[in-house]
């Protein structure tokens, strides 16, 4: 039958493009996940982290430089740039007191919206740290960024088909309140050590 082989041998060579794509797209994107990891260590542990963040911005650069619109949709590069976002967001707060957006960083708004609900978890530790530094001040400022950046991730009303945002909202959620829990908890002990100390 006139035209299937030659577009079968079309199909198949466009399919080998797309696998080479994706294996590619899956290393690149494992790249993108271990050095977001080595940010938020730096950010935790109060290194430099100006030469993760330039090495970090260029592995996604490479990873979105897939032609085939198929990898840059897939599962695992979204899960790269939720994880890019997250430590972009997380150092920026940290080190400019400001969230940066999507586009600011090139990534998929579902991708930035979860990086920014993860990045609650990461500044949780940040309070905690401040708390058993006995850094309550510190801690406090940390909780207000905690308060103002899930209190905004909670009004998002987003489809399960489009991210997982509700899911996320209920992590959230909870630490926000085990936070909370452990600011009152600091608070009181505080004012009960400043009281003996008066006495």
């Amino acid at each position: 039958m006139e035209g299937i082989a030659e577009n079968v041998r079309s199909a198949a060579e466009e399919f080998d493009r797309i696998e080479r794509d994706r294996e590619l797209a899956v290393a690149r994107s494992r790249r993108v996940i271990r050095l977001s990891k080595r940010v938020i260590h730096a950010v935790h542990v109060g290194e430099d982290r100006g030469g993760y963040l330039g090495e970090m911005r260029q592995a996604l650069e490479e990873l979105l430089s897939a032609e085939t619109p198929e990898v840059l949709v897939s599962a695992v590069v979204q899960d790269a740039m939720m994880e890019y976002a997250e430590a972009s967001i997380l150092e920026s707060i940290v080190s400019e007191g400001r969230v940066p957006s999507g586009s600011d960083l090139g990534v998929t708004a579902p991708a930035w919206v979860l990086g920014l609900g993860d990045c609650v978890g990461e500044l949780r530790r940040i309070v905690t740290a401040r708390l058993m530094d006995g850094d309550m001040e510190g801690a406090r400022r940390f909780f207000s960024v905690m308060e103002e950046v899930s209190g905004e991730f909670m009004q998002l009303d987003v489809p399960d088909a489009i991210a997982p945002v509700r899911r996320k909202q209920d992590i959230v959620r909870g630490i926000m309140d085990r936070t909370r829990s452990d600011m009152t908890t600091a608070s009181v002990m505080g004012l009960g050590m400043e009281a003996r100390e008066t006495h």
